[in-house]
């Protein structure tokens, strides 16, 4: 989602709770820890202000039920989506992977070069949560926001099916930008069967554009074209298409978002 679409959206969504413009409690953590989350994303109010209006467009019906749902997001990141969920008196998990770059390391920061990263160090140290600190995770970036938060999640490899969670086990599954890291498009449609086997009333994908070292690989294309057209028209497990958008990102126009509902 572009940064104006963002902004856009967000005019059209209720204001955001004001709990969730305060800083991440990091005092806790190294700093050596805490840069090894991407600089944008250890801004807790824009994190959660993405994911407000995620929710609030793509799965309103969350904030106005009456009863607890239990909710599964694959490939949290830094769980604002739970978080908010969680607010709302949901059960809530998430999952993620601890990945590494070809050298075993996990991927860092080369430090505080701006003026804004200092502050927002500065901000995220100055309280510490009141959690324990769980064994360092190599490859993990968001243990530390995870931890500061209290939110239960679960690491695993996404590309291994089946999934460690039985059948109709979540009333909501959602997977936003990240099912392309668990298989080529050929494998998108076995994916989210498994998203469906694991899911009572509701799945949601958010997809990416793809690669743009992918975009003369017309084999690639056609596959993804053919598993979004298949999504369409998705009717299994008890599982049919509500909900099938096409958004813009400034690598054009594709495929963004494709929503389940249960029959």
């Amino acid at each position: 989602m572009r940064v104006f679409e963002q902004a856009s959206r967000a005019s059209w969504t209720p204001e955001i709770p004001a709990e969730f413009r305060e800083p991440y409690t990091l005092g806790k953590f190294s700093e050596d820890r805490i840069q090894d989350v991407m600089w944008k994303y250890l801004v807790r109010e824009h994190n959660c202000e993405r994911a407000w209006v995620r929710i609030n467009h793509h799965l309103p019906e969350t904030l106005i039920v009456k009863e607890p749902l239990d909710i599964l997001e694959f490939s949290t990141a830094h769980g604002a989506m739970l978080e908010i969920w969680r607010s709302f008196g949901h059960n809530v998990v998430g999952t993620d992977y601890a990945w590494t770059a070809e050298d075993g390391a996990s991927v860092k920061h080369k430090g505080v070069r701006k003026p804004w990263h200092r502050k927002l160090l500065d901000e995220v140290r100055d309280q510490s949560h009141t959690g324990k600190l769980g064994k360092v995770v190599p490859g993990w970036p968001y243990q530390p926001i995870i931890e500061s938060l209290g939110l239960d999640v679960r690491l695993f490899d996404g590309g291994e099916r089946p999934y460690p969670f039985d059948d109709d086990s979540f009333d909501v599954v959602c997977c936003f930008q990240a099912i392309e890291a668990y298989s080529d498009p050929d494998g998108w449609l076995d994916t989210i069967r498994e998203f469906c086997r694991i899911a009572r009333k509701t799945v949601v994908v958010g997809f990416n554009p793809l690669p743009v070292e992918t975009a003369d690989n017309q084999e690639l294309l056609e596959s993804a074209r053919d598993a979004w057209f298949q999504l369409q028209r998705f009717d299994e497990l008890g599982f049919r298409t509500s909900f099938f958008e096409i958004g813009q990102t400034r690598r054009g126009i594709h495929p963004t978002v494709c929503k389940l509902t249960a029959t």
